[in-house]
């Protein structure tokens, strides 16, 4: 019988620090990876498209620099949209202002002559024209840009008199300065009786009349700037007789009228010419001329007309050159859709020369202010750079700025 063999004793692990060394693979650390390799393997495939990439955009091949460009440049640096070292003369930094410089020049800012402020940290061109936002206008400023400088003029100029602007809206923006003035000039002018409510004829003149009878918007002026109102081709065709002269009614009822002249040298020299060859010609001319300038021209003018060399001239905003609006700027044919009396309200029932007809600030709202479209944008009505104080560009450009 074979002897009986007995289990082997179980003999427990030593687990030292030394038996536990030997069951480890040192070189683990070295062995790669399935995800090492595939990670090294994309990192250089990256590195070496990228080179691959950047070599046509580097050279501009096939106009593939667009493909890194911030969006299209505006209408008037197209012609040099491939050529972005025109104006980034630093590569890939800020635009300086020399570099606009070198194209355009921009008048001071306050643009207004009546401003006297002077501005105590300048803005750079980049700041308000901003390039690369599509084809439109550069000169296209939004309000932002404005009002960061005038919620508080005077912490941004010395000698700041516009009160601060947040928006073109009540209690955010002053009211039009018109409102606190009145016309000076010695005329007589009556609206509501040019434009009564109920039509009539008066010596032979139909009314109501229109507002483009007297204002006319001058077809040479790109913002249909309104042309003087004059004698001679507003008022003449209905009040020529103002100016009839005839006091003894000698010349019959076909007598010409006299001229209507500042010179009283002129109008004394027509009238002796009309009386010519009469009995007391001299006696008539003298008569007639003060019966002119005493009664006549009191018609329409103020106090009459003294006797002198020369009449005193109409002076003030308009006619002149001076606006009314001293800071702002009106297109009245941007306005043209809209009917003239919807803004000048106060026009009809006005008896007095001395109203000033232009409208408040509560007739632009409606159209403008709070409705987030371009009509509410402060350069709309406001300039910023003073254009007539330029330098002298169309050498360069050939007239176009």
């Amino acid at each position: 019988m074979a002897k009986e063999e007995k289990p082997l004793e179980y003999q427990r692990r030593i687990r030292d620090t030394k038996g536990v060394a030997q069951r480890l693979d040192l070189n683990y650390l070295n062995r790669p990876t399935l995800l090492g390799i595939v990670r090294s393997r994309v990192t250089w495939a990256a590195v070496a498209l990228a080179v691959l990439v950047s070599i046509p955009l580097v050279t501009g091949y096939g106009g593939s620099r667009r493909a890194v460009m911030n969006g299209s440049v505006s209408a008037a640096h197209a012609v040099f949209e491939n050529k972005c070292e025109t104006c980034h003369v630093n590569s890939f930094g800020s635009v300086p202002d020399s570099a606009c410089q070198a194209c355009h020049d921009a008048g001071p800012h306050p643009a207004k002559v009546v401003d006297t402020a002077r501005a105590t940290d300048t803005r750079r061109c980049v700041d308000c024209h901003i390039e690369h936002h599509g084809r439109g206008p550069l000169a296209t400023v939004g309000s932002a840009n404005c009002t960061a400088c005038h919620a508080k003029p005077a912490a941004h100029a010395t000698n700041a008199k516009v009160k601060p602007v947040t928006a073109f809206r009540a209690g955010r923006h002053p009211e039009f300065s018109t409102v606190a003035m009145t016309d000076t000039r010695p005329l007589k002018l009556n609206h509501a009786i040019h434009m009564p409510a109920a039509p009539k004829t008066i010596r032979g003149m139909k009314l109501p009349m229109k507002c483009a009878d007297c204002h006319e918007t001058d077809r040479a002026s790109a913002a249909g700037a309104l042309l003087p109102v004059t004698f001679e081709r507003n008022c003449k065709s209905c009040h020529a007789r103002e100016l009839e002269f005839d006091v003894y009614h000698v010349l019959g009822p076909n007598a010409p009228p006299a001229p209507h002249t500042r010179d009283v040298n002129t109008i004394r020299d027509y009238v002796a010419a009309a009386y010519r060859g009469r009995p007391n010609a001299e006696q008539l001319t003298r008569d007639s001329v003060a019966f002119l300038l005493d009664r006549k021209c009191g018609y329409c003018h103020e106090g009459g007309a003294p006797q002198t060399a020369a009449l005193k001239g109409v002076t003030g905003r308009y006619p002149d050159a001076q606006p009314w609006l001293a800071r702002g700027e009106f297109d009245h044919r941007a306005h043209r859709a809209v009917a003239c009396d919807t803004c000048h309200a106060a026009a009809r029932a006005s008896t007095r020369t001395s109203d000033v007809l232009i409208p408040k600030m509560e007739s632009c709202l409606p159209c403008h202010g709070d409705t987030s479209a371009e009509l509410d944008r402060c350069e709309v009505c406001h300039l910023y750079h003073n254009r007539a104080l330029e330098k002298d560009v169309e050498r360069k450009f050939g007239g176009t700025r």
